[in-house]
Protein backbone atom coordinates (compact mmCIF):
# COMPACT_ATOMS: atom_id res chain seq x y z
CA UNK A 1 0.00 0.00 0.00
CA UNK A 2 2.74 2.17 0.87
CA UNK A 3 4.22 2.10 -2.77
CA UNK A 4 0.92 2.39 -4.29
CA UNK A 5 0.58 5.88 -2.28
CA UNK A 6 4.41 6.75 -2.79
CA UNK A 7 3.96 6.31 -7.39
CA UNK A 8 0.75 7.76 -7.20
CA UNK A 9 2.23 11.03 -5.66
CA UNK A 10 5.07 10.88 -7.57
CA UNK A 11 3.02 10.05 -11.28
CA UNK A 12 0.34 13.05 -10.39
CA UNK A 13 3.48 15.33 -9.30
CA UNK A 14 4.78 14.02 -12.61
CA UNK A 15 2.21 14.94 -15.20
CA UNK A 16 1.99 18.65 -12.99
CA UNK A 17 5.69 19.49 -13.41
CA UNK A 18 5.48 18.35 -17.17
CA UNK A 19 2.15 19.88 -17.83
CA UNK A 20 3.65 23.14 -15.82
CA UNK A 21 6.61 23.76 -17.64
CA UNK A 22 6.12 22.24 -21.34
CA UNK A 23 2.17 22.46 -21.35
CA UNK A 24 1.50 26.06 -20.64
CA UNK A 25 3.82 27.77 -23.43
CA UNK A 26 0.92 29.32 -24.78
CA UNK A 27 0.99 33.00 -23.84
CA UNK A 28 2.99 35.46 -26.26
CA UNK A 29 5.63 37.27 -23.80
CA UNK A 30 8.89 38.69 -24.06
CA UNK A 31 8.61 38.78 -27.75
CA UNK A 32 7.59 35.03 -28.52
CA UNK A 33 5.29 33.04 -28.68
CA UNK A 34 6.82 28.90 -28.60
CA UNK A 35 10.22 30.26 -28.18
CA UNK A 36 9.60 31.95 -31.50
CA UNK A 37 10.40 35.48 -32.12
CA UNK A 38 7.50 37.20 -33.62
CA UNK A 39 5.36 40.48 -34.03
CA UNK A 40 2.61 41.01 -31.76
CA UNK A 41 0.03 41.58 -34.91
CA UNK A 42 1.54 38.11 -36.28
CA UNK A 43 0.65 36.23 -32.68
CA UNK A 44 -2.81 37.59 -33.13
CA UNK A 45 -3.15 36.41 -36.83
CA UNK A 46 -5.54 33.71 -38.05
CA UNK A 47 -2.60 31.14 -38.83
CA UNK A 48 -1.50 31.23 -35.75
CA UNK A 49 -4.34 31.30 -33.37
CA UNK A 50 -5.57 28.07 -35.57
CA UNK A 51 -2.13 26.57 -35.05
CA UNK A 52 -2.54 27.26 -30.95
CA UNK A 53 -6.07 26.01 -30.87
CA UNK A 54 -4.99 22.79 -32.10
CA UNK A 55 -1.86 23.10 -29.63
CA UNK A 56 -4.21 23.51 -27.05
CA UNK A 57 -6.28 20.56 -27.50
CA UNK A 58 -3.79 17.99 -28.38
CA UNK A 59 -2.32 19.79 -24.85
CA UNK A 60 -5.31 19.09 -23.21
CA UNK A 61 -5.86 15.58 -24.31
CA UNK A 62 -2.50 14.23 -23.86
CA UNK A 63 -1.93 15.55 -20.06
CA UNK A 64 -5.37 14.05 -18.94
CA UNK A 65 -4.55 10.52 -20.96
CA UNK A 66 -1.32 10.17 -19.00
CA UNK A 67 -2.25 11.63 -15.45
CA UNK A 68 -5.55 8.98 -16.14
CA UNK A 69 -2.58 6.27 -17.36
CA UNK A 70 -0.15 6.85 -14.70
CA UNK A 71 -2.82 6.31 -11.60
CA UNK A 72 -4.03 3.45 -13.18
CA UNK A 73 -0.71 2.20 -13.51
CA UNK A 74 0.12 2.49 -9.44
CA UNK A 75 -2.85 -0.40 -9.31
CA UNK A 76 0.36 -2.97 -10.24
CA UNK A 77 1.67 -2.27 -7.23
CA UNK A 78 -0.45 -4.93 -5.61
CA UNK A 79 0.83 -7.53 -8.02
CA UNK A 80 4.07 -8.48 -8.97
CA UNK A 81 6.99 -5.39 -8.86
CA UNK A 82 8.70 -6.24 -11.92
CA UNK A 83 5.70 -5.88 -13.81
CA UNK A 84 4.64 -2.71 -12.55
CA UNK A 85 8.36 -1.44 -12.69
CA UNK A 86 8.13 -2.49 -16.85
CA UNK A 87 4.96 -0.71 -17.19
CA UNK A 88 5.97 2.29 -15.33
CA UNK A 89 8.98 2.59 -16.78
CA UNK A 90 7.17 2.58 -20.22
CA UNK A 91 4.87 5.20 -18.70
CA UNK A 92 7.79 7.30 -17.81
CA UNK A 93 9.39 7.41 -21.20
CA UNK A 94 6.05 8.03 -23.26
CA UNK A 95 5.24 10.63 -21.08
CA UNK A 96 9.19 11.99 -21.67
CA UNK A 97 9.08 11.97 -25.39
CA UNK A 98 5.38 12.74 -25.75
CA UNK A 99 5.49 16.03 -24.24
CA UNK A 100 8.94 17.06 -25.95
CA UNK A 101 7.88 16.10 -29.48
CA UNK A 102 4.20 18.16 -28.74
CA UNK A 103 6.45 21.09 -27.64
CA UNK A 104 8.85 20.88 -30.39
CA UNK A 105 6.36 19.96 -33.53
CA UNK A 106 4.15 22.86 -32.47
CA UNK A 107 7.79 25.38 -32.27
CA UNK A 108 8.62 24.32 -36.00
CA UNK A 109 5.45 24.61 -37.25
CA UNK A 110 5.22 28.28 -35.77
CA UNK A 111 8.94 28.97 -37.06
CA UNK A 112 7.85 27.45 -40.92
CA UNK A 113 4.79 29.72 -40.67
CA UNK A 114 7.12 32.88 -39.24
CA UNK A 115 9.59 32.27 -42.44
CA UNK A 116 7.28 31.96 -44.81
CA UNK A 117 5.30 34.76 -44.03
CA UNK A 118 8.70 36.80 -43.03
CA UNK A 119 7.60 37.68 -39.58
CA UNK A 120 10.72 39.87 -38.42
CA UNK A 121 10.49 41.75 -35.03
CA UNK A 122 8.94 41.85 -31.88
CA UNK A 123 6.10 44.20 -30.87
CA UNK A 124 7.80 47.26 -29.31
CA UNK A 125 11.23 46.04 -29.39
CA UNK A 126 14.17 46.01 -30.93
CA UNK A 127 15.41 42.60 -32.57
CA UNK A 128 19.28 41.60 -32.19
CA UNK A 129 20.91 38.95 -33.61
CA UNK A 130 22.74 36.47 -31.29
CA UNK A 131 26.42 37.77 -32.63
CA UNK A 132 25.33 41.39 -32.25
CA UNK A 133 23.97 40.69 -28.97
CA UNK A 134 27.75 39.35 -28.02
CA UNK A 135 29.46 43.18 -27.20
CA UNK A 136 26.36 44.44 -24.97
CA UNK A 137 26.24 40.78 -23.12
CA UNK A 138 29.92 40.98 -22.60
CA UNK A 139 29.82 44.61 -21.02
CA UNK A 140 26.91 43.40 -19.02
CA UNK A 141 29.57 41.31 -17.20
CA UNK A 142 31.75 43.84 -15.78
CA UNK A 143 30.25 43.30 -12.94
CA UNK A 144 31.10 40.58 -9.86
CA UNK A 145 27.32 38.21 -9.83
CA UNK A 146 26.47 35.60 -7.49
CA UNK A 147 28.11 34.34 -4.31
CA UNK A 148 31.51 31.73 -4.86
CA UNK A 149 30.98 27.73 -5.44
CA UNK A 150 33.85 27.61 -3.42
CA UNK A 151 31.11 27.79 -0.68
CA UNK A 152 29.99 24.13 -1.51
CA UNK A 153 33.32 22.83 -0.51
CA UNK A 154 33.26 23.93 2.35
CA UNK A 155 29.91 21.32 2.58
CA UNK A 156 31.63 18.72 1.37
CA UNK A 157 34.20 19.26 4.04
CA UNK A 158 31.15 18.89 6.50
CA UNK A 159 30.09 15.68 5.33
CA UNK A 160 33.37 14.49 5.58
CA UNK A 161 33.97 15.54 9.50
CA UNK A 162 32.14 12.97 10.93
CA UNK A 163 34.41 10.29 9.93
CA UNK A 164 37.09 11.01 12.97
CA UNK A 165 34.58 10.01 14.99
CA UNK A 166 35.24 6.33 16.15
CA UNK A 167 31.39 5.47 16.02
CA UNK A 168 31.02 6.70 12.69
CA UNK A 169 33.44 4.99 11.27
CA UNK A 170 32.38 1.63 12.62
CA UNK A 171 29.18 2.19 11.62
CA UNK A 172 30.70 2.75 8.30
CA UNK A 173 32.51 0.19 7.70
CA UNK A 174 29.97 -2.37 9.10
CA UNK A 175 26.53 -0.81 7.50
CA UNK A 176 26.58 -0.55 3.82
CA UNK A 177 23.66 2.35 4.00
CA UNK A 178 25.86 4.26 5.88
CA UNK A 179 28.50 4.34 2.82
CA UNK A 180 25.17 4.74 0.33
CA UNK A 181 24.29 8.07 2.65
CA UNK A 182 27.92 9.41 2.72
CA UNK A 183 28.13 9.44 -1.06
CA UNK A 184 24.82 10.59 -1.69
CA UNK A 185 25.48 13.37 0.49
CA UNK A 186 28.85 14.61 -0.96
CA UNK A 187 27.80 13.53 -4.60
CA UNK A 188 24.41 16.22 -3.95
CA UNK A 189 27.12 19.25 -3.11
CA UNK A 190 29.23 18.33 -5.68
CA UNK A 191 26.47 18.42 -8.20
CA UNK A 192 25.01 21.42 -7.01
CA UNK A 193 28.72 22.89 -7.00
CA UNK A 194 29.15 22.04 -10.59
CA UNK A 195 25.76 23.66 -11.84
CA UNK A 196 26.55 26.79 -9.59
CA UNK A 197 30.23 27.26 -11.45
CA UNK A 198 27.96 26.96 -15.00
CA UNK A 199 25.43 29.16 -14.04
CA UNK A 200 28.12 31.58 -13.23
CA UNK A 201 29.89 30.99 -16.29
CA UNK A 202 26.74 31.39 -18.63
CA UNK A 203 26.80 34.16 -20.67
CA UNK A 204 24.35 37.01 -19.41
CA UNK A 205 21.28 37.75 -21.50
CA UNK A 206 20.71 41.50 -22.94
CA UNK A 207 17.04 42.96 -22.20
CA UNK A 208 17.69 46.69 -22.82
CA UNK A 209 20.27 49.47 -24.00
CA UNK A 210 20.20 50.29 -20.29
CA UNK A 211 23.54 48.52 -19.25
CA UNK A 212 22.54 48.94 -15.58
CA UNK A 213 19.03 47.11 -16.36
CA UNK A 214 20.71 44.31 -17.79
CA UNK A 215 23.23 44.34 -14.70
CA UNK A 216 19.93 44.34 -12.50
CA UNK A 217 17.95 41.28 -14.48
CA UNK A 218 21.33 39.12 -14.81
CA UNK A 219 22.49 40.12 -11.60
CA UNK A 220 19.10 39.17 -9.64
CA UNK A 221 19.22 35.62 -11.75
CA UNK A 222 22.79 35.11 -10.81
CA UNK A 223 22.31 36.13 -7.23
CA UNK A 224 19.15 34.21 -6.37
CA UNK A 225 20.67 30.87 -8.21
CA UNK A 226 23.59 31.21 -6.17
CA UNK A 227 21.96 31.48 -2.76
CA UNK A 228 18.98 28.68 -3.88
CA UNK A 229 22.22 26.24 -4.80
CA UNK A 230 24.03 27.20 -1.49
CA UNK A 231 20.88 26.75 0.77
CA UNK A 232 20.66 23.46 -0.82
CA UNK A 233 24.01 21.92 -0.18
CA UNK A 234 23.38 23.32 3.52
CA UNK A 235 19.84 21.22 3.73
CA UNK A 236 21.90 18.33 1.92
CA UNK A 237 25.01 18.67 4.46
CA UNK A 238 21.93 18.70 7.17
CA UNK A 239 20.32 15.79 6.26
CA UNK A 240 23.65 13.85 6.23
CA UNK A 241 24.85 15.30 9.99
CA UNK A 242 21.53 14.09 10.90
CA UNK A 243 21.99 10.48 10.50
CA UNK A 244 25.28 11.12 11.19
CA UNK A 245 24.27 11.92 14.91
CA UNK A 246 22.65 8.95 15.51
CA UNK A 247 25.40 6.72 13.68
CA UNK A 248 27.49 8.03 16.73
CA UNK A 249 25.17 8.00 19.37
CA UNK A 250 23.34 4.53 19.14
CA UNK A 251 24.84 2.98 15.98
CA UNK A 252 21.24 2.66 14.14
CA UNK A 253 19.18 4.90 11.81
CA UNK A 254 15.39 4.33 12.59
CA UNK A 255 12.15 4.90 10.65
CA UNK A 256 11.92 8.11 12.09
CA UNK A 257 15.56 9.45 11.34
CA UNK A 258 14.86 8.63 7.95
CA UNK A 259 11.53 10.33 7.83
CA UNK A 260 13.27 13.93 9.32
CA UNK A 261 15.87 13.09 6.83
CA UNK A 262 13.50 12.97 3.78
CA UNK A 263 12.17 15.98 5.03
CA UNK A 264 15.58 17.72 5.24
CA UNK A 265 16.44 16.28 1.47
CA UNK A 266 13.00 18.04 0.15
CA UNK A 267 13.71 21.61 1.23
CA UNK A 268 15.46 22.13 -1.77
CA UNK A 269 13.22 21.17 -3.97
CA UNK A 270 11.00 24.52 -2.74
CA UNK A 271 13.78 26.42 -2.24
CA UNK A 272 14.52 26.28 -6.02
CA UNK A 273 10.79 26.59 -7.08
CA UNK A 274 10.49 29.55 -4.81
CA UNK A 275 13.47 31.23 -6.45
CA UNK A 276 12.24 30.57 -10.06
CA UNK A 277 8.87 32.44 -9.05
CA UNK A 278 10.54 35.22 -7.34
CA UNK A 279 13.26 35.60 -10.19
CA UNK A 280 9.83 35.72 -12.88
CA UNK A 281 8.18 38.59 -10.51
CA UNK A 282 10.92 40.64 -9.86
CA UNK A 283 12.63 40.37 -13.52
CA UNK A 284 8.81 41.43 -15.00
CA UNK A 285 8.83 44.52 -12.12
CA UNK A 286 12.09 45.62 -12.98
CA UNK A 287 11.43 45.63 -17.25
CA UNK A 288 8.06 46.77 -16.78
CA UNK A 289 9.20 50.11 -17.90
CA UNK A 290 11.79 49.53 -20.32
CA UNK A 291 11.31 51.13 -23.09
CA UNK A 292 14.50 49.71 -25.01
CA UNK A 293 13.66 45.85 -24.87
CA UNK A 294 15.67 43.81 -27.25
CA UNK A 295 14.96 40.51 -27.78
CA UNK A 296 17.62 37.92 -29.51
CA UNK A 297 16.60 36.87 -32.45
CA UNK A 298 18.48 33.24 -32.41
CA UNK A 299 15.06 31.24 -33.70
CA UNK A 300 17.25 29.44 -36.29
CA UNK A 301 19.68 27.84 -34.17
CA UNK A 302 16.38 26.92 -32.09
CA UNK A 303 14.35 25.71 -35.17
CA UNK A 304 14.09 21.99 -34.21
CA UNK A 305 13.71 22.55 -30.51
CA UNK A 306 17.23 21.98 -29.54
CA UNK A 307 20.04 24.43 -29.66
CA UNK A 308 22.38 24.11 -32.86
CA UNK A 309 24.84 26.57 -33.55
CA UNK A 310 28.21 26.19 -34.87
CA UNK A 311 29.43 29.31 -34.06
CA UNK A 312 28.59 29.32 -30.57
CA UNK A 313 31.71 27.72 -28.36
CA UNK A 314 29.09 27.43 -25.25
CA UNK A 315 28.54 23.52 -24.84
CA UNK A 316 25.68 24.11 -21.76
CA UNK A 317 22.75 27.24 -23.01
CA UNK A 318 19.46 28.07 -21.45
CA UNK A 319 16.66 26.53 -22.48
CA UNK A 320 13.84 28.22 -24.65
CA UNK A 321 11.41 25.99 -23.16
CA UNK A 322 12.02 26.48 -19.39
CA UNK A 323 14.19 29.45 -18.76
CA UNK A 324 15.50 27.50 -15.02
CA UNK A 325 16.78 24.51 -17.48
CA UNK A 326 19.60 23.92 -19.52
CA UNK A 327 20.64 22.42 -22.70
CA UNK A 328 23.77 20.97 -24.81
CA UNK A 329 24.98 22.81 -27.98
CA UNK A 330 24.02 20.40 -30.60
CA UNK A 331 26.51 21.34 -33.23
CA UNK A 332 29.72 21.02 -31.14
CA UNK A 333 30.59 17.19 -30.58
CA UNK A 334 30.55 17.37 -26.72
CA UNK A 335 26.93 18.14 -27.29
CA UNK A 336 25.53 15.34 -29.30
CA UNK A 337 28.15 12.60 -26.86
CA UNK A 338 26.73 14.11 -23.51
CA UNK A 339 22.78 14.01 -25.10
CA UNK A 340 23.83 10.77 -26.10
CA UNK A 341 25.04 9.35 -23.44
CA UNK A 342 22.57 10.60 -21.06
CA UNK A 343 19.41 8.88 -23.25
CA UNK A 344 22.28 5.22 -23.30
CA UNK A 345 22.39 5.94 -19.32
CA UNK A 346 19.02 6.59 -18.72
CA UNK A 347 17.71 3.30 -20.67
CA UNK A 348 20.15 0.81 -19.14
CA UNK A 349 19.40 2.08 -15.96
CA UNK A 350 15.31 1.66 -16.48
CA UNK A 351 16.26 -1.75 -17.91
CA UNK A 352 18.82 -3.28 -15.49
CA UNK A 353 15.91 -2.03 -12.43
CA UNK A 354 13.19 -3.96 -14.48
CA UNK A 355 15.67 -7.25 -15.04
CA UNK A 356 16.39 -7.30 -11.69
CA UNK A 357 13.07 -7.41 -10.11
CA UNK A 358 11.70 -9.44 -12.77
CA UNK A 359 14.70 -12.10 -11.58
CA UNK A 360 13.63 -11.02 -7.98
CA UNK A 361 9.96 -11.96 -8.49
CA UNK A 362 9.86 -15.12 -11.06
CA UNK A 363 13.09 -16.88 -9.76
CA UNK A 364 12.50 -19.05 -6.66
CA UNK A 365 14.67 -19.22 -3.53
CA UNK A 366 16.12 -22.50 -3.51
CA UNK A 367 18.81 -24.55 -1.12
CA UNK A 368 21.29 -27.09 -1.62
CA UNK A 369 22.54 -28.86 1.02
CA UNK A 370 25.89 -30.93 0.49
CA UNK A 371 28.53 -32.56 2.27
CA UNK A 372 30.91 -29.57 2.88
CA UNK A 373 28.58 -27.01 1.74
CA UNK A 374 24.93 -24.89 1.96
CA UNK A 375 24.13 -23.23 -1.35
CA UNK A 376 21.63 -20.70 -1.71
CA UNK A 377 19.92 -19.39 -4.53
CA UNK A 378 17.67 -16.35 -5.66
CA UNK A 379 16.55 -13.86 -7.98
CA UNK A 380 19.09 -11.39 -6.80
CA UNK A 381 21.91 -12.82 -4.93
CA UNK A 382 23.19 -16.26 -4.64
CA UNK A 383 25.62 -17.11 -1.21
CA UNK A 384 27.72 -20.25 -0.36
CA UNK A 385 28.59 -21.57 3.39
CA UNK A 386 30.96 -24.04 4.26
CA UNK A 387 29.25 -26.63 6.71
CA UNK A 388 32.28 -26.00 8.49
CA UNK A 389 31.08 -22.45 9.02
CA UNK A 390 27.74 -23.79 10.25
CA UNK A 391 27.24 -23.00 14.18
CA UNK A 392 23.78 -23.48 14.66
CA UNK A 393 20.57 -24.05 13.21
CA UNK A 394 16.97 -23.92 14.25
CA UNK A 395 13.18 -23.90 12.76
CA UNK A 396 11.28 -21.11 13.71
CA UNK A 397 7.41 -20.02 13.46
CA UNK A 398 7.95 -16.64 12.98
CA UNK A 399 10.85 -14.17 11.88
CA UNK A 400 12.00 -12.76 15.14
CA UNK A 401 10.46 -10.03 16.04
CA UNK A 402 12.75 -6.77 15.61
CA UNK A 403 13.11 -3.98 13.45
CA UNK A 404 14.44 -4.77 10.30
CA UNK A 405 16.34 -2.10 7.97
CA UNK A 406 17.06 -3.48 4.09
CA UNK A 407 20.76 -3.08 3.53
CA UNK A 408 20.80 -3.97 -0.15
CA UNK A 409 17.86 -6.22 -1.88
CA UNK A 410 14.17 -6.17 -2.08
CA UNK A 411 12.18 -5.60 0.64
CA UNK A 412 8.43 -5.85 -1.58
CA UNK A 413 6.37 -6.64 1.19
CA UNK A 414 5.80 -10.08 -0.30
CA UNK A 415 9.70 -11.22 -0.60
CA UNK A 416 13.07 -10.08 1.72
CA UNK A 417 15.99 -10.76 -0.53
CA UNK A 418 19.49 -9.51 0.50
CA UNK A 419 21.05 -7.93 3.47
CA UNK A 420 19.37 -6.53 6.18
CA UNK A 421 20.24 -5.32 9.88
CA UNK A 422 18.25 -5.59 12.87
CA UNK A 423 18.02 -3.20 15.51
CA UNK A 424 18.71 -6.10 18.29
CA UNK A 425 19.61 -8.94 15.93
CA UNK A 426 21.99 -7.42 14.01
CA UNK A 427 23.33 -8.27 10.38
CA UNK A 428 21.58 -10.97 8.40
CA UNK A 429 20.82 -12.02 5.12
CA UNK A 430 17.32 -12.79 4.09
CA UNK A 431 15.62 -15.69 1.42
CA UNK A 432 12.02 -15.79 2.99
CA UNK A 433 8.43 -15.36 1.71
CA UNK A 434 6.60 -12.93 3.87
CA UNK A 435 3.42 -14.98 4.20
CA UNK A 436 5.50 -18.66 4.49
CA UNK A 437 6.36 -20.66 7.40
CA UNK A 438 8.41 -22.14 9.03
CA UNK A 439 11.24 -20.18 8.94
CA UNK A 440 14.98 -21.75 8.58
CA UNK A 441 17.74 -20.14 10.96
CA UNK A 442 21.06 -20.61 9.78
CA UNK A 443 23.78 -19.10 12.48
CA UNK A 444 27.65 -18.47 11.52
CA UNK A 445 29.95 -16.59 13.20
CA UNK A 446 29.36 -13.50 11.18
CA UNK A 447 25.77 -13.02 10.76
CA UNK A 448 22.34 -14.79 11.21
CA UNK A 449 20.52 -16.35 7.69
CA UNK A 450 17.10 -16.86 7.60
CA UNK A 451 15.50 -18.48 4.56
CA UNK A 452 12.04 -20.64 4.06
CA UNK A 453 10.05 -21.95 0.93
CA UNK A 454 6.63 -21.63 -0.61
CA UNK A 455 6.90 -25.54 -0.61
CA UNK A 456 5.64 -27.55 2.64
CA UNK A 457 8.27 -29.09 4.34
CA UNK A 458 11.28 -27.61 2.29
CA UNK A 459 11.85 -25.72 5.21
CA UNK A 460 12.12 -28.64 7.26
CA UNK A 461 14.10 -31.15 5.21
CA UNK A 462 16.72 -28.55 4.43
CA UNK A 463 17.04 -28.38 8.47
CA UNK A 464 17.09 -32.16 8.80
CA UNK A 465 20.23 -32.54 6.17
CA UNK A 466 21.84 -29.52 7.68
CA UNK A 467 21.73 -31.14 11.33
CA UNK A 468 22.73 -34.58 9.56
CA UNK A 469 26.16 -33.58 7.50
CA UNK A 470 27.09 -31.26 11.37
CA UNK A 471 26.81 -34.21 13.07
CA UNK A 472 28.78 -36.41 10.28
CA UNK A 473 31.07 -33.71 10.02
CA UNK A 474 32.06 -34.09 13.41
CA UNK A 475 32.04 -37.67 13.89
Amino acid sequence: MMMFVIFLIVNVGTIGIFYGVYGTKRKYEEGMLMGVHLPGSAAESEEVKMLMKKYRTWTKWFYTLNLLAGIAVCGFCFWYISVFMIVWSIWLVEVCIGAILLLYRTHRKLYDLKMKNGWIGSNGSKIMTADSAVDATVSAQSEKMGMSPLWHILFCGLIVLPCLLPQVRLYLKESEDGWILFLCGFAVNLVFAAVHAVILRTRNTVYSEDVKMNLAVNRLQKNVWSWSLIAGSLFNTGAYLWVTYFMDKKMWIGSEVYIVYIILESVPIFIFMSGVFYIKKKRDRILQNNETLHYVDDDIYWKNGWYSNPNDKRLIVQNWACSFNYTTNMARPAGKISFAAGIVITIVCLLWVCVLMFRIDFTPIKVSVGSDKIEITSGYSDMEIDIDEVQSAELLPKLPNDEYKRVNGSDDGQKKIGKFRGKKTGKCRMYIYVECTPILQINTSDEIIFINSKEKGAAEKWYEKIVQEKNRAHS
